[in-house]
């Protein structure tokens, strides 16, 4: 490089032409300051014309200076971004790509602090992620408010860059609307009203910020900052973003990447989870065995109990099916009545053992999928999970053992032989029964349910023993009569009663089962004849062919009525015609009358209307109406049937029903029929009379 006396010959006189010789200082790489001195010098020596050409030449020379600086500077830069690109691509870790990025944004821009900043999806605040050159010790996981900050979906333009020379003495304006646009103006005030606290806490004054985001996705924001006032040039923020690029794709592969490795060990997990369930597996197999050979050969619970005990490291007990305490080894944590009901349904429910909050795992106990009780048990070790292979198997032996110890009850045959007095016809004084049964905890003073079952099954002790089963977790009775299963019940819900036992009693023994019921409405006298309706009911339904169903004596329509005791006429009408019967007296209008000429007319409209004497449109829309309050089926022949009997019974009853006699005031006299029934008879009478 040339020196300073560059612009003299070789005989030290001086150069004709000084700009010459600034060209060859430029073309050499000579600083500025080389060059300011040629000049000056030529300066005073130069007649005043000239000195305007040296002042111009100057100014182009440190252009061109500066031109070459920013040019190497460019170069230097590019440099540092292949190889921050290079670092980048190497896998890592989420956290690690975000300490890198900050990192370098920082080394390239020259700056005091750099922060990486990331929307947190599931709550919507932004989170700085990684701190490179912070001093404060919140800097690092501050959190922004949701919606201070910029956002864009996948389809939108990305936020633009921000940057202030002097962020502490900008406004400070409110973040901008849900759903503002990014091309907003709000936008740099947003960045100043969400970066504020921390521009105090951390004395910022120059920022810049770009945003981070991929093809798919907007990331959050790249910051740089100064604690100095500064003005950042294009360069610098395109500089910025281009390092922002590069880090929002290395960020989304290191959290690809780090969601594979999760996904990964998880299923190397698993692996490892069934390995050792299979081995435990084939252990328990083997133990399943002795211990079903020891029940059969007449192991007591208490026993079995304490080998279970031994075998699994921790305390056992047993409770029965209504949760009632049966057996223990071993003190198991006392546990809330809610809690143990909690977990037994739950356990009952996914068939597998779950554990309470005290760290107590209960285990089902069924047989046939009828619940017989609930194994406990509390590892001596807390926290420790119990050999589930193991565990199940003791499971199975305790329901083996308490379904043998089921059959020789003598609780239930006591309740047995009280039902069997209570259906019979010649039984004790219902005053002794009623203390019989107060003395078993059977309230006979509320509502019963009396249900008679015929099942399919030939296997008399399976359904013997289901029905002990059902009747204890109920609260109830059973018997054998006639070959038929009587339940006594608590409810007030015939067909519900019917229904549960057929579908109950049908799973358990795999074959059809024929149910009927009929309510017991209270004391002890009632029974029997609850009993003699269902056994009527349940006759009918064989009579009609119709096994493997469940009846009351309400689901049968005038078949029903004939069978009840009571004969609930009023009833059978009401459940047939009493959307029409509501209608007329409602409307004044004259649905049921329509119906009755409608059958008198053998179902022709205009046979009928000639019958009503109105027109045949009208006896169109009123047969609309009709079937829009009954159904469409309400023509089946089975249905016409029940309908015509109705309207007979009707008719008769309103016939034969006393006038209501007005008073003075308006209203019914005492005794009298109620406003509704009233106009249903009113019209019944007018029906009857044409």
């Amino acid at each position: 490089m040339a020196g300073e006396d560059a612009h003299t010959t070789g005989g030290g006189s001086p150069s004709p032409d000084p700009l010459l010789d600034l060209l060859e200082l430029l073309a050499a790489g000579a600083p500025a300051h080389a060059c300011d001195r040629l000049l000056a010098r030529a300066r005073r020596s130069a007649r005043p014309e000239d000195r305007r050409r040296l002042d111009h030449a100057r100014h182009l020379a440190r252009e061109a200076t500066g031109h070459a600086v920013r040019h190497a500077r460019r170069e230097a830069d590019l440099a540092s971004l292949v190889d921050t690109a290079r670092e980048l691509a190497h896998p890592a870790r989420p956290q690690a790509a975000l300490a890198l990025l900050t990192r370098r944004a920082r080394l390239l821009t020259a700056t005091d602090l750099a922060l990486a900043v990331l929307h947190d999806e599931e709550t919507g605040e932004a989170v700085v992620r990684a701190a490179d050159g912070a001093v404060g010790a919140g800097t690092q996981g501050h959190r922004i408010p949701a919606g201070a900050l910029p956002t864009a979906a996948a389809h939108d333009d990305p936020p633009g860059p921000f940057s202030t020379a002097d962020l502490l003495a900008a406004p400070a304006g409110p973040p901008p609307a849900a759903g503002r646009s990014t091309a907003d103006p709000a936008g740099p005030a947003a960045h100043t009203a969400a970066l504020g606290a921390l521009a105090h806490a951390e004395s910022l004054h120059a920022v810049l910020g770009v945003p981070l985001r991929t093809d798919e996705k907007h990331l959050g924001f790249l910051y740089v900052a100064d604690r100095a006032v500064r003005h950042f040039t294009p360069d610098e923020v395109a500089l910025l973003r281009s390092l922002a690029d590069l880090g929002a794709g290395a960020l989304t592969t290191a959290r690809l990447l780090a969601r594979a490795r999760t996904a990964n060990a998880e299923l190397e997990r698993a692996g490892t989870r069934a390995r050792a369930g299979l081995r435990d597996a084939i252990e328990a197999r083997g133990a399943q065995d002795d211990l079903f050979r020891l029940a059969l050969d007449g192991i007591g619970l208490d026993e079995l109990l304490t080998r279970a005990a031994r075998e699994l490291g921790g305390a056992v007990g047993v409770h029965g099916p209504a949760g009632e305490h049966l057996a223990a080894h071993g003190r198991l944590p006392r546990a809330t009545a809610t809690e143990l009901d909690r977990v037994r349904l739950n356990a009952a429910t996914t068939g597998i053992a779950c554990p309470t909050a005290d760290g107590t795992w209960a285990v089902p106990l069924t047989v046939r999928s009828e619940d017989v009780g609930t194994l406990l048990f509390h590892p001596d070790d807390p926290g420790t999970e119990p050999p589930e292979q193991l565990l199940l198997a003791h499971a199975r032996t305790v329901s083996l053992l308490l379904t043998l110890r089921r059959s020789t009850a003598t609780e239930g045959q006591i309740r047995d032989d009280l039902l069997e007095d209570l259906v019979s016809c010649d039984g004790p004084p219902p005053e002794r029964l009623l203390a019989r049964a107060r003395r078993l905890s059977a309230d006979l003073d509320r509502p019963h349910v009396v249900v008679v079952a015929r099942p399919g099954s030939p296997a008399a002790p399976l359904v013997d023993g289901w029905a002990g089963v059902h009747a204890r977790r109920h609260r109830g009775m059973r018997t054998v009569r006639d070959g038929l299963l009587v339940l006594l019940l608590p409810g007030d819900d015939p067909a519900a009663r019917a229904e549960e036992v057929r579908a109950r009693l049908a799973a358990a023994t795999g074959a059809p089962v024929t149910a009927a019921a009929s309510v017991s409405p209270r004391g002890a006298a009632t029974v029997h004849r609850a009993h003699r309706e269902a056994v009527r009911c349940l006759e009918a339904l064989g009579a009609l062919d119709a096994g493997g169903v469940s009846a009351a004596a309400g689901d049968l329509g005038f078949l029903g009525v004939l069978l009840a005791d009571d004969h609930d006429v009023p009833g059978f009408v009401e459940r047939t015609l009493g959307p029409l019967l509501d209608h007329d007296a409602a409307r004044l209008s004259c649905l049921v009358e329509t119906l009755e000429g409608w059958f008198r007319a053998a179902g022709s409209p205009s046979r009928a209307a000639e019958l009503l004497h109105v027109h045949a449109n009208t006896v169109s829309r009123r047969l609309e109406r009709i079937t829009h309050l009954l159904g469409p089926g309400w023509q089946r022949p089975e249905q016409a049937l029940e309908l015509q009997l109705a309207l007979r019974l009707h008719r008769t009853r309103a016939l034969l029903a006393p006038a209501p006699v007005t008073t003075a005031s308006g209203t019914s006299a005492p005794g009298d029929p109620a406003p509704g029934t009233a106009a249903r008879t009113a019209t019944a009478r007018t029906a009857a009379a044409r």
